[in-house]
């Protein structure tokens, strides 16, 4: 309901039905909304109220003049709730205009214009006459009002900053016709706008002579700037537009990081700025000169934090190797000093200079791959400080290897002790990785493997040339050579290359592959019918090709009923173990079975004869006989002889068959007959080879001539002696070899190794170098027992680059090979020495003296004259 109080006038002859008044009702969320309306209380009967119009309309009783009725109505939603009672003041008469406000408050910004309506104030007239409005009270004459609208305007321009901020009106409606009139008071405030820059009191703010070694955070001066307006328009923040300062709420300025002298004019110059907070922000500006005083507070600074360079291996005294510099930003001078990285004195320091060289003296010994030498540059503190500064640097020298070191075997020593492999393998069986370092770095230093051979003879065996992996290319048999001796060298892969070689014996490991050979192909035996029990009459012996437990042999015979025999399991000595004379023959066969299970098995025959009845009885019951390998062929080597004492006197003999090489398989004797004196001799049928089996056991049977014969047995041993009738052959034909010129003299070079099969003197092994023509056997000496070539001279590389020499193995007796005529027998193997590159030649110019004329009007850059330069080295 609208004014407030809720006033109103009706005539006191107003009929009924006559609206007075209209009320309005809004909800919770200030919106007109659907609402009934109710008259609690008074009214006195004359004055109803619309239920759902709100419409306040008279009921025709009569009206006292000039009384005011009073209406208490209520507002009810459609949910039912109620509203605060109000009330309604209707007037039986005249009553003055009412303001819509008793007071009125309003501000206005003080850049309002002139004669711009800052507020209107309405009053409402109940007569429905026309209102008029005048300014009763109006200070300085400072706002005029429209009489008909009631609007308000300046007559002139306020300023909040200089006037004054609130006046005070007083307003008159008054009702022409009527001369009701009414009052109401107006409150101006006058409201601030930001028209005001913020001012500095001081357009550059300096400070001189600051140390640079001023901490952070030290107050350096302070600004200060004012705004005139008032409020957050008035509120001021301090900003600084450089990173090498902060300032405060307060207009602090101190510095944010370390501050530095050195710097163009040495002194620092910035902006502050001074922002209020007003809408939009209004700002103001001064400078700020930091004037600085030099303190000894930086160290020296180099041109770089990393040098490097290169210099080669063999490089000499004296040379070159860098140049460091370091300016001092303060101005003082500076000097240099190594303080790192030169542990073996091989560098010098100009400590002004800075130059770098290699000593003089004694000459310097480089090792790669790099050295890192920490420079030390230390001001002189002229400038003024506590103590002298100093900063560091690093010279990093890489070293330009040389070819100057050989391959050599991390433990050649011990790869025989692990060199083994099963026989019978398939090729490519794993047998062993060998390692080989060079010293060296680059290609230099990169190792291959390989695997000398002797005039492309396959030794059975091959190599990764990068891992060292040896591997097999065959499958060996354990039983046809028990070892293998091979030359493994590892090169380097410079141009020039150098080689290490290791001598590796690989065992061939054994397996089960071999049956137990009984000597004798059969065996025969003649016993007497009153023979003892227990009695031993034969040794029945095998042999297996294996090894260890594999080659252990057990004997055994096989059954029969009764048991007429045992055997020694051990000896194979056999003996009776039951009465024989109740038969004639006997027919076993004899067992032998190695640890591996294997076993093979002859005949065994035993002739019961009887006690009249007596076999061929030998001169000897056994031979002995010694002769050299090489024996020619048809040799007779040992006479034997039997006699029949009973019947005829004659007698044939039979060299029995053996089985193994020890009882002449293959055959080497052969048996003939001498039938002048019924004795027989053993001669040689084919050179015995010591080496391959050492000796023999000949089985020798002698028959009577009779009809039913009897024989006897007599064994003729042969020991075979060695004889000189191998060679000491070279493990290869031909030998690279390096030697870095310049190397003292006794380097060792290269090793050459020779193999003799033969034993004792006739095996062992000497090596020499054979003179020859060119004369490069002068410059070498061998060591006759290792076969290590070591240097007689010291080599120049531009004089000869390569020497080849002759070197021969010889063993330590009399040749048994014919045609020497007692010498040993001798190899040869040729060693073919490079000399590799030394950095040992300066450059030289092809004339000591240059001289030349040139015309004095020649521009710059006319080529005057070219000269060259040769140097020797590779």
């Amino acid at each position: 309901m609208f004014p407030y109080p809720y006033l109103a006038a009706v005539g006191p002859d107003t009929g009924a039905g006559s609206v007075v008044y209209k009320l309005l009702a809004r909800s919770g969320d200030s919106s007109l909304g659907t609402a009934n309306f109710l008259l609690v209380d008074g009214g006195e009967d004359s004055f109803e109220v619309d239920r759902a119009t709100g419409e306040v309309k008279t009921t025709g009783r009569p009206l006292t003049p000039s009384k005011e009725y009073t209406l208490t109505v209520q507002a009810v939603d459609s949910q039912g709730r109620r509203g605060p009672h109000a009330s309604v003041f209707i007037l039986a008469g005249f009553r003055p205009p009412q303001f819509t406000n008793t007071t009125y408050t309003i501000y206005i910004p003080e850049s309002t214009g002139v004669g711009q309506a800052v507020a209107v104030v309405q009053a409402v007239s109940f007569q429905r006459k026309t209102l008029s409005y005048m300014l009763l009270v109006n200070p300085s004459n400072l706002f005029s009002i429209n009489q008909e609208s009631g609007a308000l305007s300046l007559t002139r321009t306020v300023d909040f900053e200089s006037g004054q901020h609130l006046h005070h009106l007083q307003v008159r409606v008054s009702e022409p016709g009527t001369g009701l009139s009414n009052m109401a008071e107006v409150l101006v405030h006058i409201i601030d706008e930001n028209d005001c820059t913020p001012e500095f009191m001081h357009s550059i703010y300096s400070r001189d002579n600051v140390p640079e070694t001023t901490p952070t955070g030290t107050s350096l001066l302070q600004v200060l700037a004012r705004d005139c307006d008032t409020g957050l328009n008035a509120e001021l923040s301090y900003f600084i537009q450089s990173v090498n300062f902060d300032i405060s709420s307060q207009g602090v300025v101190s510095p944010r990081q370390r501050l530095d002298y050195e710097r163009p004019n040495h002194m620092y110059e910035c902006t502050v700025v001074a922002v209020d907070k007003g809408t939009p922000p209004r700002t103001g500006t001064a400078s700020i000169r930091i004037r600085m005083a030099n303190v000894n507070d930086e160290a020296p600074v180099f041109s770089q934090t990393i040098y490097k360079t290169f210099l080669s291996e063999d490089a000499g005294p004296e040379t070159l190797v860098a140049i460091v510099h370091a300016k001092d930003p303060d101005g003082d001078g500076v000097t240099y000093a190594i303080t790192g990285g030169n542990e073996n004195s091989n560098f010098e320091l100009d400590n002004q200079k800075g130059i770098i060289k290699l000593r003089r003296s004694p000459p310097p010994k480089l090792r790669g791959p790099q050295y890192v030498l920490n420079i030390t540059a230390t001001d002189d503190n002229a400038a003024g400080g506590p103590l002298p500064l100093s900063s560091s640097a690093q010279v990093i020298v890489g070293i330009n290897d040389i070819n100057n070191n050989k391959p050599v075997f991390d433990e050649c020593h011990n790869y025989s002790v692990n060199a083994l492999v099963l026989e019978n393998q398939p090729s490519g069986t794993f047998v062993l990785r060998v390692q080989a370092h060079d010293a060296d770095t680059g290609v230099n230093g990169e190792v291959k493997y390989g695997i000398m051979q002797r005039d492309g003879a396959s030794p059975g065996f091959t190599i990764n040339p990068d891992t060292g992996l040896i591997s097999t290319v065959v499958s060996f048999d354990r039983e046809r050579q028990r070892e293998y001796t091979l030359s493994v060298t590892a090169t380097d892969q410079a141009k020039e290359p150098l080689i290490g070689i290791c001598q590796i014996t690989v065992l061939i490991a054994d397996q089960n592959d071999n049956d137990p050979k009984f000597e004798n192909s059969r065996y025969q035996y003649f016993l007497r019918e009153d023979t003892p029990v227990g009695t031993s009459f034969l040794r029945a012996a095998a042999h297996d090709d294996d090894q260890g437990t594999n080659a252990a042999i057990t004997y055994s015979l096989s059954q029969q009923t009764p048991a007429y025999f045992h055997i020694n399991p051990s000896t194979g000595w056999i003996y009776v173990n039951h009465p024989i004379s109740q038969t004639s023959r006997i027919s076993q066969q004899i067992i032998a079975t190695d640890g591996g299970s294997q076993n093979s098995s002859v005949d065994l025959t035993v002739i019961i004869t009887n006690v009249h009845n007596q076999p061929p009885q030998w001169e000897q019951a056994e031979y002995w006989v010694t002769i050299p390998e090489n024996t020619p062929r048809d040799t007779k080597i040992v006479t034997i002889k039997a006699t029949s004492p009973l019947g005829d006197p004659r007698v044939t003999y039979n060299l029995e068959e053996g089985q193994v090489p020890e009882t002449n398989m293959p055959v080497r004797f052969y048996i003939k007959p001498n039938r002048r004196d019924g004795s027989a001799s053993i001669l040689v049928a084919e050179n015995p080879d010591y080496e391959t089996t050492r000796f023999f056991m000949l089985r020798v049977c002698v028959q009577n001539v009779a009809a039913v014969p009897l024989a006897s047995f007599t064994t003729v041993y042969v020991n075979i002696t060695d004889v000189n009738d191998n060679v000491p052959f070279f493990m290869s034909s031909t030998y690279e070899a390096t030697v870095p010129e310049g190397a003292e003299i006794g380097t060792s070079v290269a090793q050459v190794s020779a193999t003799d099969l033969d034993s004792g003197l006739h095996g062992m092994i000497n090596y020499i170098i054979l003179k020859d023509q060119s004369g490069d056997s002068q410059f070498f000496s061998i060591n006759s027992y290792t076969g290590i070539i070591h240097t007689r001279a010291t080599f120049d590389r531009e004089q000869k680059g390569s020497y080849l020499i002759e070197v021969q193995s010889q063993d330590s007796s009399e040749s048994g090979r014919p045609g020497q005529q007692g010498q040993p027998n001798t190899d040869t193997a040729y060693v073919r020495v490079f000399v590799t590159d030394v950095n040992d030649n300066a450059p030289a110019f092809s004339q000591p003296v240059y001289e030349i004329s040139v015309e004095e009007d020649k521009e710059v850059g006319f080529v005057v004259i070219t000269v060259t330069a040769n140097d020797e080295d590779e």
